[in-house]
């Protein structure tokens, strides 16, 4: 039997990981498409898709660390990042601007919550 206090924590975990596989699965088909629009070769298409791994990589070292204590703060500020990323991210054709677009990605990855969400699954 769960215990229905559990029920709205697991929710938003499940919320917050769909969200942010949705997030990859949306701009990995149209990233060309994208880099192209911004006036860039389709190579940097695949730098545009490797930024936020990459950068989750390295944020996930903190994350853990972080979620040892609590886990509503990390995720809040992962979402924070996450949100701010995606601006920046969907601005950057407004600017013509491939560097915002990086810049989002990175940002994106930094508040990559899957490192949150599968610790607090696991606890």
């Amino acid at each position: 039997q769960m215990d229905p206090a559990n029920i709205c924590p697991l929710f938003l975990n499940l919320a917050s990981c769909f969200l942010f596989m949705m997030n990859n699965y949306i701009i990995e088909p149209s990233s060309a498409y994208y880099a192209n629009a911004l006036g860039t070769s389709d190579a940097l298409s695949g730098i545009m898709l490797g930024a936020a791994p990459w950068f989750a990589l390295l944020s996930s070292v903190g994350y853990s660390i972080w979620t040892n204590s609590s886990y509503k703060t990390p995720i809040v500020f992962a979402t924070i990042l996450m949100v701010i990323g995606n601006t920046l991210y969907a601005s950057a054709y407004s600017y013509m601007s491939m560097e915002m677009c990086l810049i989002g990605r990175a940002i994106s990855g930094l508040g990559a919550p899957r490192i949150i969400n599968r610790r607090y699954v696991a606890d």
